[in-house]
């Protein structure tokens, strides 16, 4: 979806289809890499922003492959995270919709991290109780089978290896019920989905 365009812009133009077509995966598409832009386009229900004057060729495999992840930017758009300081954090990915997983490992990759991952609570605490395993940060979406993000933070926070360790709630939930009941158990920060990337990584970073 363009941005500049006569009678309707994009966003306006992005609401419009949302609401006729809900499942729809709209990516916008600009010349400009203007802030308010991004986050308005965002907000209207797009997946994500390229723009015109990158390569975009790897990026557009993805989404056709992968149409229902949460997020799609140019790395023009992204600040250049630091790989190798990065490098030595290992970092715990928690999440059961597969699409987002990769989209989010890939990236941290790119960014230098070290990425474990896992789409089963219950799999994340039998990897926790292996001596020789590390991880510096977790992410860990709201909504799992079984037993809930903020649930798993509580299990995570008894293990005296991870009482300290930094966890970032991952959801697209916006009750403030949730959210408190993840800072009850332990819960470091809540990231809204959808994220863009560059402020994602930002976050992971300053976590870390």
């Amino acid at each position: 979806m363009d941005i500049e365009m006569p009678i309707m812009n994009g966003i306006e133009a992005t609401k419009e289809a949302l609401k006729r077509y809900p499942n729809l995966v709209v990516i916008g598409l600009s010349m400009y890499e203007n802030q308010s832009y991004v986050e308005e386009l965002i907000a209207s229900g797009a997946r994500g922003y390229l723009l015109k004057t990158s390569d975009n060729h790897e990026l557009f495999k993805s989404i056709i492959k992968y149409p229902e992840a949460e997020i799609f930017f140019s790395e023009d758009l992204a600040y250049k995270p630091d790989i190798e300081k990065n490098s030595i954090s290992n970092i715990m990915l928690v999440d059961d919709f597969e699409t987002n997983v990769i989209v989010m490992k890939s990236s941290l990759q790119m960014a230098g991290f070290k990425v474990a991952t896992a789409n089963n609570p219950f799999v994340v605490l039998e990897i926790l109780k292996e001596p020789e395993h590390k991880t510096d940060l977790f992410v860990v979406d709201y909504r799992m089978p079984g037993m809930n993000g903020a649930e798993l933070v509580t299990e995570i926070r008894k293990m005296e290896a991870y009482k300290k360790t930094p966890i970032l709630m991952l959801s697209s939930e916006t009750d403030k019920t949730k959210k408190m009941e993840a800072k009850q158990a332990g819960a470091t920060g809540w990231i809204k989905k959808p994220f863009q990337l560059d402020k994602f990584l930002r976050i992971i970073e300053k976590a870390i």
